[in-house]
């Protein structure tokens, strides 16, 4: 009996600790169809997220060619879940090529790819973060392991010559890129065997040599033409090019070995093989390896999928059980793509069920350039919020009309202040300010008065993100200014500070980034969420009562790799949950702190929202900033009954204690927990992509 490809069924779930240990008698469940086999395989998950086991099932019938019922057809049940050798952990490989021209261009991209995993990467066994290698020119190779120091990504070189040394004009031996550092070898792509006339057997003997290094691993390239494929070759094709790749290769070298399945035709033409194809082949591949190796090695050596590979593809691909990862192209020139492509190699630990949707409508057309920072006032029952570029504080008593009031200086961002009405503190460029600033006032000669001077004082950053903790202390983020460049100036060099009741700058994160972002509280105040943008990361950390920095860093969250932009300004629930503006992707999102779940999408007509906050008289409406260039306005929806916000906290000179765990409790009195409404399911974040 034969594998048909075209009915391969996918099939993902999520099983409790206890479960893992009963998987055979599971997969013997009579109430599975006798012609279906169950591939059990599993991978790491976030340490958010509990054990997870996912399977599918591959209906057998005749009609197909991939492999018969004796054949070796993936991952077998009977290995245990969690360990051995069916754990194969997902390795993401950027190729290069012959990109980009000069070694400045090198040093950006790699200096930015840095900054996106050097402080959430780096931590592989624990995380769950594929395996990732980077393969530049020649030329690069120093540099790429100079500058890659630290990140946790390795560096591999794209092709070796055929001997050690001697009297070889051009030549590069084994022995001398793995002097540099590197880790990998690629051998057998495509188009050296195109485009240089490799053959089967050059790429055999320059296996055998580079496995002579001690710890050098190497990708090994196989795939089909678009002719070979539409004569129903596949499996001939890569069966002969592994088999002649790996002649002589040593039963005790395998775990060296990992195979890139490319199919030609779809090398750099956009097109992409469909997941159900690349997991036929993948199991064409497996089974060829069951035959000279034996089913225990065939299971345990990790298959690529390459081929046009982009941040909007890698999450189907990596669905299928025998994909174990990336070989990525053009995207790898992209430091964020590539950051991208990464991140959606981890699959996700539960399955997608459908969030409750809502709409944001305009409410104030301010055609803002970058409006920022909104902030409800019980106070006041007024919203504060800015236009950071054109140096403007907006307010709105959701009554009168709106008004604006210019402040001479860029702004990234302002808070309450404890005083008359309309008090508030300005994020400035250069330094913070006091303001008042109200319906009805008169007063605009006297200007604002300057508190302080704002740390960094450098070009390259300047205040972005800030609220006020339940002490009455201002805690913001920096904004580098030149954080899409590679250059010296693009790299982490921005801090998070805390402004306290003596107009004193206390630094209280321990590293460096770019973009502060998602900066709020807990409800109770005891835990502050704050996002890195270009790493698309949400994480939350332990706050103080006292003058202690931030500690326990955990993280909460990951931008699913399909959908563009990155988290920006955020604000959370009475219930604790985390409402974040997906710039870029038209979007605010609840998310659950506790999971990574996402429960509730407000969507909106633009592309660009920029952060959120609760208002009105009750709490329970929410306000949306934008920019431009096809946004800019205020937006808002009404929240269901149950959600609403916290009262917004004001900056003053008084300490106060922080809101107790019984206050919160109060707030949330009579109000229904989603947590206890069946009827409303947990999103995994992959299902943002169908909305």
């Amino acid at each position: 009996m034969l594998v048909s490809a075209a009915q391969v069924i996918m099939r993902s779930l999520t099983l409790s600790a206890a479960l893992l240990s009963s998987v055979s008698a599971f997969a013997l469940d009579a109430s599975f169809p006798a012609t279906a086999r169950i591939q059990a395989f599993h991978r790491a998950s976030p340490p958010i997220s509990p054990p997870v086991l996912h399977y599918s099932l591959v209906t057998l019938s005749s009609s197909s060619g991939v492999g018969t019922d004796s054949d070796y057809i993936g991952n077998d049940v009977s290995f245990t879940a969690g360990g051995g050798s069916s754990v194969r952990p997902p390795i993401v490989a950027g190729n290069w090529k012959l990109n980009p021209a000069t070694t400045q261009e090198a040093s950006n991209l790699l200096r930015l790819l840095a900054s996106n995993f050097i402080n959430h990467r780096s931590s592989v066994d624990k995380t769950g973060t594929p395996e990732v290698v980077v393969f530049p020119p020649y030329p690069y190779l120093s540099i790429a392991v100079a500058e890659l120091e630290g990140t946790g990504i390795k560096v591999g070189a794209q092709n070796v010559g055929l001997q050690t040394e001697g009297a070889f004009t051009g030549e590069v031996a084994p022995s001398m890129v793995r002097s540099l550092g590197c880790d990998y070898i690629m051998l057998g792509h495509s188009e050296r065997r195109s485009l240089f006339g490799e053959s089967d057997e050059k790429i055999n003997a320059k296996v055998i040599l580079s496995l002579e290094q001690p710890g050098l691993g190497v990708i090994v390239c196989v795939g089909e033409t678009e002719e070979e494929y539409e004569n129903d070759l596949l499996t001939s094709v890569v069966d002969v090019q592994i088999k002649k790749a790996l002649m002589g290769v040593k039963l005790e070298d395998m775990d060296r070995i990992v195979i890139a399945y490319e199919p030609v035709w779809a090398i750099g033409t956009g097109k992409v093989a469909t997941p159900e194809q690349a997991q036929t082949a993948h199991l064409a591949v497996r089974r060829t390896l069951s035959n000279i190796y034996g089913q225990g090695v065939a299971q345990s050596v990790r298959i690529q999928y390459g081929g046009s590979v982009t941040p909007e593809s890698i999450e189907s691909l990596m669905a299928m059980p025998d994909v174990d990862g990336a070989l990525v192209g053009g995207a790898s020139l992209t430091a964020d793509s590539f950051s991208r492509i990464v991140d959606g190699a981890h699959p996700p630990a539960f399955m997608p069920t459908r969030p409750r949707e809502l709409t944001a409508l305009e409410v104030v057309a301010c055609k803002n350039v970058l409006g920022e920072s909104p902030v409800w006032s019980a106070r006041d029952q007024a919203l504060y919020w800015i236009s950071a570029p054109e140096e403007e504080v907006w307010t709105w008593n959701l009554r009168d009309a709106p008004y604006r009031r210019l402040y001479g200086t860029t702004i990234g961002c302002i808070a309450l202040s404890e005083g008359a009405a309309g008090s508030l503190i300005i994020g400035g460029e250069r330094a913070f300010l006091s303001t008042r600033m109200a319906p009805g006032m008169t007063d605009f000669a006297s200007g604002p008065e300057i508190l302080c001077e704002r740390p960094e004082q450098t070009q390259t950053t300047r205040p972005n993100d800030g609220r006020v903790d339940r002490e009455g202390r201002l805690v913001f983020g920096m904004y580098n200014n030149y954080h899409r460049a590679g250059s010296s100036e693009g790299e982490n060099n921005a801090g998070l500070y805390r402004l306290n009741a003596n107009l004193e700058m206390e630094n209280i994160l321990d590293y460096r980034y770019r973009v502060s972002n998602c900066l709020s509280f807990s409800p109770d105040g005891r835990t502050v969420y704050f996002c890195d943008t270009p790493t698309r990361k949400v994480y939350a950390f332990d706050y103080p009562v006292g003058d202690s920095p931030v500690s326990n860093r955990r993280l909460v969250w990951t931008m699913p790799s399909n959908l563009p932009g990155g988290p920006d300004g955020a604000q959370t629930d009475i219930h604790g949950c985390l409402w974040m503006a997906i710039s870029g992707a038209g979007r605010v999102v609840r998310v659950d702190p506790t999971t990574g779940a996402i429960d509730y999408v407000v969507h909106l007509p633009i592309k660009c929202p920029t952060s959120c906050t609760f208002g009105g008289e009750d709490l329970d409406e929410l306000f949306i900033t934008s920019r431009g260039p096809d946004g800019g306005g205020l937006y808002r929806v009404k929240m269901p009954f149950g959600i609403k916000g916290v009262p917004e906290p004001e900056f003053g000179f008084n300490k106060r204690a922080p809101l107790s765990q019984p206050a919160v409790s109060q707030l949330a009195l009579d109000v229904p927990s989603r947590h206890n409404d069946p009827g409303h399911p947990a999103l995994a974040p992959t299902y943002l992509e169908t909305l």
